[in-house]
């Protein structure tokens, strides 16, 4: 399905691209581009899906053999504290994340639209601790 809808999003003309990189979590579902990719993909009009092209849109994704999230956000020198800050910040922390996410490269994409799909506490825990482990000690 990520990928389905990421190969949707490079198919859209420059402007419908740029329109939906402006665009907030709030206003994404308002904009004819994210139903022209509701339409190639045949994705259901839902909030996940909502979610996943609002992240996939700002993610450098792997062509192949792509990192996780949280091992993503350690080589891009992301600290603990912005994790932190993401983990614990309830509605605002898919956009904390996004912000992240900008600056990191070589993202897989499944662990980005898994983490955009089922976005809550789960994956923020998961998120957290993915990034710890891989820290060096």
């Amino acid at each position: 399905m990520y990928k389905k809808i990421y190969e949707a999003y490079r198919r859209l003309s420059k402007g419908d691209q740029a329109e939906l990189r402006r665009a907030s979590l709030k206003s994404i579902g308002d904009i004819p581009a994210y139903f022209k990719i509701i339409k190639m993909t045949g994705c259901k009009d839902i909030e996940q899906t909502q979610r996943v092209i609002f992240l996939l849109v700002h993610t450098d994704i792997a062509e192949e053999n792509g990192v996780g999230v949280g091992v993503a956000l350690l080589e891009a020198g992301v600290n603990l504290r912005n994790v932190q800050q993401i983990v614990r910040s309830g509605d605002n922390s898919i956009d904390y994340l996004k912000r992240q996410i900008v600056r990191c490269k070589n993202i897989d994409i499944h662990s980005i639209g898994e983490i955009a799909q089922y976005w809550g506490d789960h994956a923020r825990r998961e998120l957290l601790k993915e990034f710890i482990l891989n820290q060096k000690d």
